[in-house]
């Protein structure tokens, strides 16, 4: 890792083990195009010590087209 490690956050999730996951992504996909996606990340508390909860950041995808993506190399 060079010096930018420390800017950086990388967040994998598994939705391949799930059947209803995977069902989900499947519909979502073909709606795509015509969706509005909000997002916000939060640093969640579970405890009353934890608390005040943070908030990382927020995110809005217009209308992606599926059809343009992009595979990374893992």
């Amino acid at each position: 890792m060079g010096s930018d490690a420390c800017k950086k956050f990388v967040l994998g999730v598994d939705i391949g083990s799930s059947t209803v996951a995977r069902g989900v992504v499947s519909l979502v996909l073909g709606y795509l195009n015509n969706l509005v996606i909000e997002m916000a990340f939060l640093v969640q508390a579970n405890t009353p010590e934890e608390l005040p909860e943070y908030l990382l950041g927020t995110c809005r995808l217009n209308h992606l087209d599926a059809a343009k993506a992009v595979l990374l190399k893992s």
